[in-house]
């Protein structure tokens, strides 16, 4: 993959490097979100009684459907997270893997899941990425380790001083929303990017690379918001990242991207995954008919804490 970058912007210990690929717009797919305002779509609970880490995706249209690991679907009996990216054919029904993030309810508040307006922070996705990673192997099950996201929300939580009744990861975003639209709104996307890559200070904290660049300005503000869920809490300091090294350490990334090792597995919806596999990154590649549908690498090794013995993720 040929990346070519755009734009780097810089806001205290945040920085944001956007770039264009050498394939982009080949495949015509909508998101969720837009497929369930447009009632294209219906996600809902996989039965009456519902079953915590599997949801019902309804599509009812000749749509393709994008779903992102990541996204976080409110309402019916609790609040769930992807655990990967799924594309739905039209007019399919499939069943979507998915993780609690609101572990004290188990109560119906609507007959069907809504999108939210973010998506959940960088380390929560690579544990969960991670643990999926483990599972497909094992198992072939893209079950996560639902113990293991309840910690994490429960972190997040603690972090970002916000009391939630139901330990509901929503709950910070609603809190702090004033402080996260602030805290983002220097950052703008690019015109013709499709991919996003995050800095904390000098580390790489995660990318993800989308077919279209429609989709890409869809998801652009969702994923600034949960990176403010992931940073804003640290203390100010000086960012000593430059433009000519974050654009370094994004292209290198790519650069390196064919020598790390992966496994491929099918698609929960449609296409193949790749699922890669180093000490220092996880993530996956969703791809379907030759077409690059999303790609995100997260870092395992970004530690939010001011530990100042944390690794850098570099190259692998």
């Amino acid at each position: 993959m040929l990346i070519e970058t755009l734009s780097f912007q810089k806001h205290k210990r945040l920085s944001v490097v956007q770039f264009a690929t050498n394939n982009k717009n080949t495949f015509d797919y909508i998101s969720c979100d837009k497929a369930i305002k447009q009632n294209f779509i219906e996600v809902k609970e996989i039965s009456n009684e519902g079953r915590v880490n599997d949801l019902l995706l309804i599509n009812n249209s000749d749509k393709y459907v994008f779903f992102m690991d990541g996204d976080i679907l409110q309402g019916a009996k609790q609040n769930r997270v992807l655990n990967t990216s799924v594309l739905a054919a039209p007019n399919t029904k499939i069943k979507l893997p998915v993780s609690c993030v609101e572990q004290g309810r188990w109560r119906t508040i609507s007959s069907k899941f809504n999108p939210s307006d973010y998506v959940s922070p960088q380390k929560l996705r690579a544990k969960k990425s991670e643990a999926v990673k483990m599972n497909l192997m094992s198992s072939a099950s893209y079950y996560a380790s639902q113990g293991e996201v309840w910690d994490e929300v429960s972190s997040y939580l603690r972090m970002n001083f916000v009391n939630s009744r139901t330990s509901n990861l929503s709950d910070i975003y609603e809190n702090k929303k004033q402080d996260f639209e602030k805290f983002i709104e220097l950052f703008k996307p690019a015109e013709d990017a499709n991919g996003i890559a995050i800095f904390v200070d000098q580390q790489l904290l995660n990318t993800d690379v989308f077919n279209r660049t429609d989709i890409y300005n869809e998801y652009f503000p969702k994923i600034l918001r949960s990176t403010a869920m992931e940073v804003f809490y640290l203390q100010d300091k000086e960012n000593n990242l430059t433009e000519a090294e974050a654009f370094y350490k994004t292209t290198d990334l790519f650069d390196n991207l064919p020598q790390i090792k992966f496994t491929t597995h099918p698609g929960v919806g449609v296409g193949e995954e790749k699922r890669f596999d180093t000490k220092a990154l996880t993530g996956l590649e969703l791809s379907f008919q030759n077409h690059l549908i999303h790609l995100t690498l997260l870092n395992l090794e970004y530690n939010s804490s001011e530990n100042k013995n944390a690794k850098r993720w570099s190259r692998f």
